[in-house]
């Protein structure tokens, strides 16, 4: 049965400790994650994006997360931003996966997703050996922050390879909805949702969830902010 997933990007920022905040002051840090999973069923990792995946941070993330919990993680910048995509890139990706292997065999693998940079303009040949180069048997997924990707022919080609088009909804751009992979991945970073957009959401996520595939939906995470109260009136919309 398809499984709708909904988190916050990252979990373990102080400022969302205090009174009134998502974490009870009295809550020791290195307890941020389990109180967590208890409200959540999903997390997306930010931090993969500056550095790889550490073997004890793969193991703790393991321990401290129940069973069915998923995790997603933001490849690293060598890939998106460095070799921006180039056949090298593909290094960088196996040895994500080699390190990430014991939440996969877990079932706790969310997804795997590539967020290229505003600079990076429509360029299918690149993307298309970077696909066509990727380990099999993953759940991968590629956001694009540059408007010349957003053409039927690049949805295409994500969706030969079953890769997840990752929808990136902003004040200045609309997520794009466009159903490419095994699952759908929309990361939500609008200042705020009114009632009529967040019930727009749902109704996506609830078709897709008809179909058979996961969702999953991330809000921005800033950290004076408090994310949680779009996160709670999604997870509301779809009980």
């Amino acid at each position: 049965m398809a499984q709708f997933y909904v988190g916050l990007s990252g979990y373990s920022y102080k400022p969302w400790q205090g009174e009134g905040r998502f974490y009870p002051p009295e809550l020791k840090q290195k307890q941020f994650l389990s109180y967590y999973a208890e409200r959540y069923n999903a997390v997306e990792m930010d931090g993969t994006w500056y550095r790889m995946p550490s073997e004890a941070g793969v193991k703790s993330w393991l321990e401290g997360s129940p069973e069915g919990f998923r995790y997603t993680f933001k490849v690293h910048r060598n890939v998106s931003h460095v070799s921006r995509l180039k056949p090298e890139s593909i290094g960088s990706v196996k040895f994500m996966l080699e390190r990430l292997a014991p939440l996969e065999k877990a079932g706790k693998m969310g997804a795997l997703y590539v967020q290229l940079p505003p600079n990076f303009k429509r360029n299918d040949v690149r993307l298309k050996e970077f696909l066509e180069g990727l380990p099999p048997g993953h759940p991968y997924g590629i956001e694009f922050r540059n408007e010349s990707w957003f053409v039927p022919e690049v949805e295409e080609m994500l969706r030969n390879h079953k890769v997840a088009w990752v929808a990136w909804d902003t004040d200045e751009v609309a997520g794009q909805r466009r159903d490419t992979g095994h699952f759908l991945y929309v990361r939500m970073r609008r200042e705020s949702y009114t009632d009529e957009k967040l019930k727009s959401w749902a109704d996506w996520f609830q078709r897709a969830l008809d179909q058979g595939k996961d969702c999953y939906a991330f809000i921005k995470h800033e950290d004076e902010g408090s994310p949680w109260i779009d996160a709670d009136r999604l997870l509301k919309l779809m009980s």
